[in-house]
């Protein structure tokens, strides 16, 4: 039976639901999986009451928690929610976790879990375990998932002057020959934040290996340098 936490979901987003938005939303997502309409300042107002009445007080009810909402999800702005409720807890957001946040990008697949898995729970991670997480993402950008990939590109996206700048360049031109659309854009994503804090280095990186680089990934890549 689902948690207490997800049935409350459920039932507030059958409440604010919106067909017409719902649609709209499924098609510019181009998702397989419905939406329930739930527009992004209602869905926050949603989560905060949400999130004040069911809280968890160890790693293993966080864990379970946020597997529940996972899994349990039928419309995608649940799957949001989850997401949500794993940032929202940072004690949690420990090694042993890793593998959850795992799941949840392999399961996921798209951008827009993804990309805000990677940055900020995946990213966090890497920010705090360093020694630890390296070598996993190492392991990560060699994976034969391409959301692992995608996601050990997009890892340091918020860490500006802290970003390993080596591991960043290494893991571009570890992808720099793959013909998906999702990596071409994860690469100049990811060069082009890192250029917001050092344009030369990104630059010179650039100019370097543009012969090897897609359009796509130098139109992103290039857009501050």
């Amino acid at each position: 039976m689902p948690y207490a936490i997800t049935l409350d979901l459920k039932n507030l987003l059958a409440e604010y639901a919106n067909p017409e938005y719902a649609a709209t939303m499924q098609k510019y997502m181009k998702s397989k999986m419905p939406f329930r309409g739930v527009k992004t300042p209602t869905l926050t107002r949603v989560t905060t009451g949400l999130f004040k009445r069911h809280t968890v007080r160890s790693f293993d009810e966080y864990e379970a928690t946020v597997r529940d909402l996972w899994e349990s999800a039928e419309f995608r702005e649940e799957r949001y929610v989850a997401i949500g409720f794993a940032r929202k807890y940072l004690t949690y957001q420990t090694l042993e976790a890793l593998r959850l946040y795992r799941m949840m990008i392999e399961t996921g697949a798209w951008w827009d879990y993804v990309d805000t898995i990677a940055q900020h729970l995946i990213g966090e991670l890497l920010r705090r375990f360093p020694t630890e997480m390296k070598p996993k993402m190492r392991r990560w950008i060699k994976d034969e998932h391409l959301w692992i990939r995608r996601s050990a590109i997009l890892s340091q996206n918020s860490f500006k002057s802290k970003t390993d700048e080596a591991m960043l360049f290494e893991f571009c031109l570890e992808c720099m020959d793959e013909k998906v659309f999702w990596t071409q854009k994860a690469i100049g994503w990811a060069l082009r934040e890192y250029s917001k804090t050092n344009p030369k280095s990104v630059r010179e990186f650039v100019e370097a290996h543009k012969r090897a680089m897609s359009r796509v990934t130098l139109n992103e890549a290039g857009k501050y340098i």
